[in-house]
């Protein structure tokens, strides 16, 4: 049997991207309101729940693509 083929950095570089931009959307969308990003108001916001649902969407798919990209997950596995 074979190992599994190294996967493409480009794919690596991207998965870290998204990780990074997941993470900082995560925090501004957490902490607008002290960060002055928004008009104000008190407490969390539609606008900031779903910055940080996306957020986290992207942090956590950037994550599991760095562990394991989606190249070597095994589709095309032959038995020799």
């Amino acid at each position: 049997m074979k190992p599994n083929a190294v996967s493409h950095p480009t794919i690596r570089i991207i998965a870290a991207i998204m990780l990074v931009i997941g993470a900082l959307l995560t925090i501004g969308s957490l902490f607008a309101d002290q960060l002055n990003l928004t008009g104000g108001g008190v407490g969390l916001g539609w606008k900031q729940l779903i910055g940080l649902i996306v957020g986290l969407v992207l942090a956590l798919l950037g994550g599991a693509w760095l562990v394991q990209p989606p190249a070597s997950r095994g589709g095309d596995r032959s038995l020799e």
